[in-house]
């Protein structure tokens, strides 16, 4: 087993555990419909925590070659990924039943989940120069640095603010530039 099979192996588990979250909440509330309205807010909220943890999986494999097999980078890793598992968890309710609409949970629940992927994404970041060293910040290409901006001002309005189409048009863009990330690595590889 290599150093980043090694750390890999405990951090995939985590970020597999939590799509599998959003995918059976997901499917649970698919089987409730047409009695249940899932809504644009939890659909959209649902989607970014999935495609952040992709892109967070992409980043971890990035690192293989730098990846420190130690306590340090194990319990940081761990951190970032129960974060990503914990946002997973809390987009779809445990019980459904007697709902009509996810919209009430949506605005309940939606700034511990927003928080939780923001607090990761900030973590990664930090502690890059540990794990990658002093080129850490020279990888990451301009669309990152972009998409990091876009994330921190529509993250924290989508998470703060008390109208759910606000809301729901601040996780719109989110999900927009998550996307456009496998478009900006085609066109700007490396």
């Amino acid at each position: 087993m290599t150093t980043f099979e090694f750390v890999f192996s405990l951090l995939v588990i985590l970020l597999g555990l939590g799509l599998a979250e959003v995918l059976g909440g997901l499917a649970r509330a698919a089987k409730r419909r047409p009695g249940l309205t899932i809504g644009w807010g939890t659909g959209l909220l649902a989607t970014w925590v999935m495609t952040e943890t992709v892109i967070f999986w992409e980043i971890i494999w990035r690192t293989r070659d730098v990846m420190p097999p130690d306590s340090p980078a194990l319990f940081a890793g761990f951190g970032v990924t129960a974060l990503y598992y914990f946002a997973g968890a809390l987009v779809f309710p445990d019980d459904m039943s007697g709902s009509k609409s996810l919209n009430d949970y949506f605005m309940r629940e939606k700034a511990k989940v927003i928080a939780a992927v923001l607090a990761a994404v900030a973590i990664s970041f930090l502690l890059r120069p540990l794990v990658m060293g002093r080129a850490a910040w020279s990888v990451v290409p301009w669309y990152a640095w972009a998409s990091l901006a876009i994330i921190y001002v529509a993250g924290p309005a989508a998470a703060l603010t008390r109208r759910r189409e606000t809301a729901v048009v601040c996780l719109a863009l989110l999900v927009v530039i998550d996307l456009c990330d496998p478009v900006a690595t085609l066109i700007w590889p490396g």
